[in-house]
């Protein structure tokens, strides 16, 4: 009897024991949808959907909210690298290939975590119905192809998903696997305008347009082969140097995204690729509002041109300036933003060194200096360097530390502002003209009032700066004093 009430009793905590297991795995089942885990997974190891090598997938076909592409192989692996891959139709088009590359790598070889639920009724509560799936097909170089769909990112965790197109079996995979598929087909297309080369591949930028309809001139820098080789002026001026609208030094800061910056130039986004007539008169590109053109010595030429303005807000309501770019050659409308653009607002003034003279002291032949009420002064230069150095002033032999003294005042000459506008029609008011000493002419500088407190620089006769009135007093002073022993002043502020 005790054994019989022994059986009876093991088999009640039996049932009871099976009924709070059932009640467990009923109650969590009921609740997994919203806790992020439906269901009960099979096993916690991984589980192999497919198992092929990334670089023999031959092409991907891809469905998503955004359209249909196609992404194919262009070129198999080589013993240095994988394969390559492209959008079809795009493939003349820059490829962001780490991006493209995520879609084989990671599917070719897909693991799930674990299984949610087999032969599953309701595809649509985890986003895996044909409406709202992902769709992918994979194809092989074998001949074979895989298809699953990717649905719904799994609430609060870091799993999506995942079901096979020939079984209604959920699947949960990463999310970093599968994420890529849900891009737009012109995400895979690189966002760099022009690569920037490598360093022993790098060219002399011998020159740099910029044409806008927002100005009456030509804004053109162009390679000094002087500055960039001379060390002399310690980068106090660039490798480049402004001859339109007006001669001048460069500041080698500001003016190095002009020159160089459409190596590297990154935009914001793809606007069109492969643009029809209607597109590229739309976004501006037909009849740009800029045009720089950056000329190198290597042969090539690339034309930037840069369409219409327009802004936008973010969800901050902060507001960006965007410009639609295009460059000759590569088929596409970019967007970028109005901060990464500096030939759409550059001007003279943004780029120029405020240096008007920048030759160094004895690389100098002849150094006339002019100044109103003061004798004209003539100074010839013979030198190397100022160990040897041999000067004359108005045809009589005179010190080479005294003259090197004098020209230190006249370097630091500074512009305050570009006018291209100023009125050159009246009297002088001092003049300094320089030649190198392999005879080369270099500029001209006429100084002109404005008004009591400011005076305008004209270059070879072409209005081109302001500087202080002041800078006039102080070169008067420093030319009575210059047969004395008196220091020269060198501040007129």
């Amino acid at each position: 009897m005790r054994r019989k009430w022994l059986g009876i009793a093991g088999g009640v905590v039996l049932v009871a024991a099976l009924g709070v297991a059932a009640f467990l795995l009923l109650r969590d089942g009921g609740t997994e949808e919203s806790s992020g885990n439906s269901g009960e997974e099979s096993s916690t190891a991984s589980i192999s959907l497919v198992s092929q090598e990334s670089n023999d997938v031959t092409s991907i076909d891809v469905t998503n909210s955004t359209g249909s592409f196609e992404v194919v192989r262009t070129a198999e692996a080589t013993d240095d690298g994988n394969a390559t891959y492209a959008i079809a139709g795009w493939e003349d088009l820059p490829t962001d290939t780490s991006t493209i590359w995520t879609l084989p790598n990671n599917a070719s070889s897909l693991e799930a975590d674990g299984v949610v639920e087999e032969n599953c009724s309701d595809l649509a509560k985890f986003g895996l119905d044909e409406k709202t799936a992902i769709a992918v097909t994979l194809h092989f170089a074998d001949g074979s192809d895989y298809a699953f769909r990717v649905g719904n990112a799994v609430s609060g965790g870091s799993d999506t998903y995942v079901a096979p197109a020939d079984t209604d079996t959920v699947y949960t995979v990463r999310t970093s696997l599968v994420a890529n598929f849900s891009k737009a087909s012109t995400d895979f297309l690189s966002k760099t305008v022009l690569e920037e080369p490598a360093e022993d591949d790098y060219p002399i930028v011998n020159s740099v347009k910029v044409e806008r309809k927002d100005i009456d001139y030509v804004l053109e820098l162009d390679y000094d082969k002087n500055s960039a080789e001379s060390d002399s002026l310690s980068g106090s001026v660039a490798t480049h140097v402004m001859v339109s609208p007006v001669p001048a030094y460069l500041s080698p800061d500001r003016s190095k995204d002009v020159t160089n910056g459409m190596f590297g130039l990154k935009a914001d986004g793809i606007v069109y690729p492969h643009p029809t007539e209607e597109q590229l008169a739309e976004t501006g590109i037909t009849d740009p509002f800029a045009t720089a053109t950056m000329a190198c010595d290597d042969g090539n030429t690339y034309v930037l041109k840069i369409g219409n303005r327009f802004t936008e807000k973010d969800d901050s309501g902060t507001e960006t300036a965007y410009y639609n770019i295009y460059l000759d050659g590569v088929d596409v409308v970019y967007r970028i933003a109005e901060s990464d653009c500096c030939w759409a607002t550059v001007t003279p003034t943004d780029v120029a060194s405020r240096l008007v003279l920048a030759t160094y002291v004895w690389n100098i032949g002849d150094l006339t200096v002019k100044a109103e009420g003061e004798e004209d002064m003539h100074f010839e230069v013979k030198a190397t360097s100022k160990k040897d150095a041999a000067v004359k002033l108005n045809g009589k032999e005179i010190d080479a530390e005294r003259f090197r003294l004098f020209y230190t005042f006249l370097l630091k000459t500074v512009a305050e502002e570009v006018k291209l506008d100023g009125d050159t029609s009246g009297t002088p008011l001092a003049e300094i003209q320089l030649s190198t000493k392999d005879g080369k002419k270099l500029h001209d500088y006429t100084f002109y009032k404005i008004d009591d407190f400011t005076c305008l620089i004209a270059v070879d006769g072409q209005s081109a700066y302001t500087t202080r009135m002041s800078y006039l007093d102080t070169l008067r002073s420093n030319m009575e004093i210059f047969d004395t022993d008196q220091d020269f002043a060198t501040n007129w502020s």
